[in-house]
């Protein structure tokens, strides 16, 4: 056999192995290639609620129907376009008793015909969807994509233990991101940590270190962000790095410089929402409209295919991948969407992926 071609086959065969396992039918669902952990869109966390009623018990169960109540108006503001809003009918007692799946308390306290609490509410996502889609509004879903914070301080004495307790780990803590898109999680820094990862391999962005931490965390994106300079004094460069650790991409968050640590808090919020800003372009989806398109991915070598699988099955519009064909040089796909061809345009791009048509052939490839 020549030697090329016998290259060409055992190319082939691995690039086959790589799409083994999860192919069933000629049918591939992207969340099965990636297997990223999406958070809830149908839960509302953190509902404050303060009512009175003619007793302890009547006050509590008022203040659950008043979280309920506000949970909706809650996800109708995430999920449906202002212009939508007010099509949406009027939901009866019993109609919101069939949406509500569950309530959490988080926080309660009683007094004398008062009730004051933090509740968390999960709603049955085909119950609101039905309600929704039955006025023709338009509806949104931004799947959440959870984020572990790493916050580091480097000083003149150079970076300080993860277990450090500063204002910038503070920032972090302090944070509200419960119904964020990108809600976040503070690494401990206590000797489990440690022992995973030092300071300095979580500066470097030490790819391996990371993979340890993340064994404990098991999260989607990891986050180091990093203050430079004086704790006392100032003043203070911030910067960060993020990765994504299903798809491998890192990227950068652009450097700030700040007077001193009393704007730590301050940044650290404009930090996440641009965070949360860059997954809500990919993560917003549309439900009302849905096609497929058939697609060429060029393979030049076999990291272009790994790239395109992990990097679609992180894209939350596209709904299934069926692969019709896979060759040394080239595989053919059939990707089911949400949404139009110039929105997935869009939304590919910002995951990594470049979706052309060229001679009335659809193609995509890494960026």
């Amino acid at each position: 056999m020549p030697i090329g071609r016998r290259f060409s086959t055992i190319f082939a065969a691995l690039l086959a192995a790589l799409a083994a396992g999860a192919l069933s039918a000629g049918v591939l669902s992207a969340s099965a290639w990636a297997q990223v952990p999406a958070g809830n869109a149908y839960t509302v966390e953190g509902v404050d609620v303060d009512a009175t009623g003619a007793d302890p018990i009547k006050a509590r169960d008022q203040g659950i129907r008043e979280a309920r109540r506000k949970a909706l108006q809650m996800l109708v503001d995430r999920m449906v376009a202002p212009e939508d809003r007010a099509r949406l009918p009027q939901v009866s007692d019993a109609q919101l008793d069939s949406m509500v799946r569950g309530v959490e308390f988080v926080r309660e306290r009683s007094a004398p015909g008062r009730y004051i609490g933090t509740l968390n509410v999960v709603f049955a996502p085909d119950q609101v969807k039905s309600w929704m889609s039955g006025s023709g509004a338009k509806t949104v879903e931004t799947v959440q994509k959870p984020a572990l914070i790493v916050p580091l301080w480097k000083g003149r004495d150079g970076l300080q233990p993860l277990d450090d307790r500063n204002a910038w780990r503070d920032a972090w803590q302090q944070l509200d991101g419960a119904n964020s898109s990108v809600p976040v999680t503070v690494m401990r820094g206590d000797p489990t940590d440690q022992g995973a990862m030092t300071p300095e391999e979580a500066y470097v962005g030490d790819i391996s270190a990371l993979s340890r931490l993340n064994a404990r965390y098991r999260m989607p994106t990891i986050i180091v962000v990093t203050v430079e300079g004086d704790k006392a004094s100032g003043p203070l460069t911030v910067s960060g790095m993020r990765y994504d650790t299903q798809t491998g991409q890192r990227t950068d968050i652009a450097r700030t410089s700040l007077p001193d640590a009393a704007l730590l808090g301050d940044t650290a919020k404009k930090m996440h929402a641009k965070v949360e800003e860059d997954w809500r372009g990919i993560a917003t989806v549309r439900r009302d409209s849905q096609d497929s398109l058939d697609v060429v991915v060029p393979i030049r070598a076999l990291g272009d295919w790994v790239k395109v699988r992990q990097r679609l099955g992180s894209v939350p519009a596209v709904k299934n991948v069926a692969v019709k064909q896979l060759e040394s040089d080239r595989a053919e796909l059939r990707l089911d969407y949400f949404g139009t061809p110039e929105e997935l345009q869009r939304i590919l791009a910002q995951a990594g992926l470049q979706l052309d048509k060229d001679a009335g052939q659809w193609r995509l490839q890494p960026r």
